[in-house]
């Protein structure tokens, strides 16, 4: 198909058109061929490009349909056999959920900040089934109540993905992590989850950073929404690497506070029930 020629193009044709054979310049003709040349190669350049958007678009497309039916694959069939099949399987889907949990709230939650919140919120809402059980509660609000307990009460908080490995496949993903956190203490977080902590060791806790690891567990169902989220944290070990004395690290964790309490439930009344 011969290229469509601007209309300066056309003009100097036109205008080459008219003159005599003898005043023909020879620079002009030369002008008009380079002209006409250099649309014809940027029209075929651009014909070029526009066709392999559309080849890599396919292949996106067709590389998404992939990656979903494998998830799919992978969530029937025991990971022993998946492990056998994809030595370097990297876990799916379930696995990148509990890395970006992580990532998001790797300071804590606060309400004030909208913007970071808002996505934290968004995120757990897509992720997780609306009665997620979280420790010893239930629902997306008390996640984000337990960690605004923690980043109201520590000066800071910070943490760190050390490990992350899928543990199960079929029915329900499984991924085990393991989380550091780095948490700074302050008068505020010893009264709300060490409450009985002796005045005399205060003083030595106040401004320290206690370094914990935690267990964690992510349950999710068979279309890989979160389900259940544990944690197990090792606070003994982070106190007493800044206390040095057992008995002290036994003395701050009396009756220590580490969730907080569920929603008050209304119990049923059974006053109408009478005894035959």
């Amino acid at each position: 198909m011969p290229a469509t020629l601007e209309a300066s193009d056309a003009e100097l044709i036109e205008a080459v058109a008219r003159l005599p054979p003898a005043a023909t310049d020879t620079t002009m003709h030369r002008r008009l061929q380079c002209r006409k040349s250099q649309k014809s190669f940027r029209d075929r350049k651009k014909r070029e490009h526009e066709a392999i958007v559309t080849t890599v678009q396919t292949l996106q497309d067709e590389v998404s349909t992939l990656q979903a039916h494998i998830a799919r694959l992978v969530r029937q069939v025991p990971l022993v056999h998946v492990l056998s099949i994809q030595p370097d399987f990297d876990g799916g889907a379930a696995v990148k959920i509990a890395r970006q949990y992580t990532l998001l709230f790797k300071q804590g939650y606060n309400s004030t900040k909208r913007k970071l919140s808002t996505k934290q919120v968004n995120f757990l809402s897509a992720v997780a089934v609306p009665d997620i059980r979280y420790n010893h509660g239930v629902g997306l609000q008390y996640i984000l109540n337990s960690w605004l307990r923690y980043t109201s009460s520590f000066s800071s908080v910070n943490l760190e993905m050390q490990d992350c490995i899928v543990t199960k496949t079929d029915d329900g993903a499984i991924v085990k992590g393991v989380v550091k956190s780095y948490l700074k203490i302050s008068r505020s977080s010893i009264n709300t989850f060490f409450p009985h902590c002796p005045d005399l060791l205060k003083p030595r806790l106040v401004g320290q950073v206690l370094t914990i690891f935690s267990t964690m567990h992510w349950c999710f169902d068979e279309n890989d929404r979160l389900t259940q989220l544990t944690g197990n944290a090792d606070f003994t070990s982070g106190l007493l690497s800044i206390l040095h004395d057992i008995d002290a690290v036994a003395a701050v964790l009396t009756d220590a506070k580490f969730t907080p309490p569920p929603p008050n439930v209304k119990k049923m009344e059974l006053t109408y029930i009478t005894e035959p």
